[in-house]
């Protein structure tokens, strides 16, 4: 009786109505636009076809380690200006990896989409790296590691469940 109660309260979720347009480019990119006019401003993400499943074996956490060094500077942008010019015009940006995909995103007025776009089609082609960038970076992911991971029983559990359900799925790492 309570079950059928509560479900004549409910309401229908409301239709979403997205208009999504593909296009695909000379260069392999696919491009996706959904386009969401409530506000004048744009959501630019990238997302890389890479993550922790294409890792060799014993070399865990290369993705996402891969992913911090992206912001690490280029031959036209040193070590945060990046982040300080999304900043500095209003913007925020992140990234994460999953196990199959690797993905950047910056969040900023409509009128700057130009700028992320160029700053991440430099980010892909000129990535400064050295040994004195690198070694401390390192060193930061594995810190992540030691707290997001390893200090949180919840986690521990699910590296422990993927090694089991996945015995020769890649997913199994």
């Amino acid at each position: 009786l309570i079950v059928m109660t509560l479900l004549g309260w409910t309401k229908p979720a409301a239709a979403l109505d997205i208009s999504a347009s593909e296009y695909a480019l000379a260069n392999g990119l696919r491009l996706v636009v959904i386009p969401d006019h409530r506000a004048p401003v744009v959501t630019h993400m990238i997302w890389y076809r890479v993550g922790a499943i294409d890792e060799p074996p014993r070399k865990s956490g290369l993705a996402h380690f891969l992913e911090h060094l992206m912001f690490k500077g280029t031959t036209r942008y040193p070590d945060g200006a990046f982040s300080r010019l999304v900043g500095l015009n209003g913007g925020e940006e992140n990234a994460f990896t999953t196990q199959n995909f690797t993905a950047y995103y910056q969040r900023i007025a409509s009128d700057r989409l130009g700028l992320v776009m160029d700053l991440e089609a430099d980010r892909m082609q000129n990535l400064v790296l050295s040994e004195a960038i690198v070694r401390p970076e390192r060193q930061v992911v594995q810190e992540e590691r030691r707290e997001r991971i390893d200090n949180d029983p919840g986690q521990l559990l699910d590296e422990q469940m993927d090694a089991a359900l996945y015995l020769v799925h890649p997913y199994r790492k």
